[in-house]
């Protein structure tokens, strides 16, 4: 089965989450954020890259950015709680290193750090969001002056140019086609087209018009004063009967019937054959930092 990959959601732009689940099991994923966890109960496997672990109660782990993961709780009520958050706030601190083991030799004090982490996310008094990063960071120090490290291997930088292309794209998707993507990736064409394809479980054309897409809903439905035309010019479509096509494709709506409510979907960002979500559904999530009104 191929790894898909997830896009993680912060909310209110904190780039830390904290959460606590029950019978943690999921389909084999990976994304650009880093999770660090901690097992309160039970007993959870845990395979990352090409590695398989056991982590007993009390024992910790770390997945890095771009390794593909998958958990699995040997018991119903096994417990763990992780801190899930962006690779950018550790990125000059690990600069290109790894762990070269997933498990921790320690918990690195991890029971006390999620919970100071979980009450700043959700207390959240002033400054707030750097607190929760400098948390992080300060951690990461710890454990990875604590644990032996590694080189990345060179796989790594495709994945940070990957990444760095779809900001770009993000930016000027009305300039880019597949021949420029794959020039920013300083590669041909084919080889781009299939990498693409692996990495973001899509096509690069697909990828593309859904950015088209979804930056066409932004303009319909706040600028009352650009026509359709206007609108497909704006967003990069080459003719008007195009844009109509492409748009009803994502949208299931002509431009001129978009329901001024409409929210776009982001399942084609991180497909997954079992839904955008990796996690399955007999893993229950008992409190995140997403509910302010939960406990740890």
């Amino acid at each position: 089965m191929r790894a898909k990959r997830e896009q993680w959601h912060y909310a209110d732009k904190a780039r830390v989450w904290v959460g606590k689940y029950r019978n943690s099991n999921n389909m084999p994923h990976w994304h650009y954020d880093c999770e660090l966890l901690i097992v309160e109960q039970g007993e959870l496997s845990l395979f990352c890259d090409k590695d398989s672990y056991v982590l007993k109660a009390g024992q910790a782990g770390f997945v890095d950015s771009g390794q593909v993961h998958q958990m699995h709780a040997a018991t119903p009520d096994t417990v763990l709680t992780m801190a899930i958050f962006d690779y950018d706030i550790i990125r000059r601190i690990v600069n290109r290193f790894t762990l070269a083991c997933s498990v921790l030799s320690s918990d690195y004090g991890l029971q006390a750090f999620f919970g100071e982490l979980f009450e700043e996310l959700t207390v959240r008094p002033p400054y707030y969001r750097a607190k929760a990063e400098a948390l992080v960071a300060q951690k990461i120090i710890e454990i990875f002056r604590g644990e032996q490290t590694i080189a990345c291997e060179a796989g790594a930088h495709t994945s940070e140019a990957f990444k760095r292309l779809l900001e770009e794209i993000d930016e000027n998707y009305e300039f880019y086609d597949l021949a420029a993507a794959a020039d920013f990736m300083k590669m041909n064409s084919t080889y781009f087209s299939s990498l693409f394809h692996k990495l973001a479980g899509m096509t690069f054309s697909q990828y593309l018009n859904y950015m088209k897409t979804s930056r066409a809903v932004e303009l319909l439905q706040s600028r009352d004063d650009l026509s359709v035309a206007e609108v497909s010019t704006r967003c990069g479509f080459a003719t008007i009967r195009n844009f109509n096509r492409i748009f009803k494709e994502f949208t299931g709506y002509t431009p001129k019937t978009l329901p001024r409510n409409f929210v776009m979907q982001e399942s084609i960002i991180c497909p997954n054959e079992d839904g955008t979500n990796p996690t399955l559904n007999e893993c229950e999530l008992l409190a995140s930092t997403d509910d302010v009104a939960s406990k740890l």
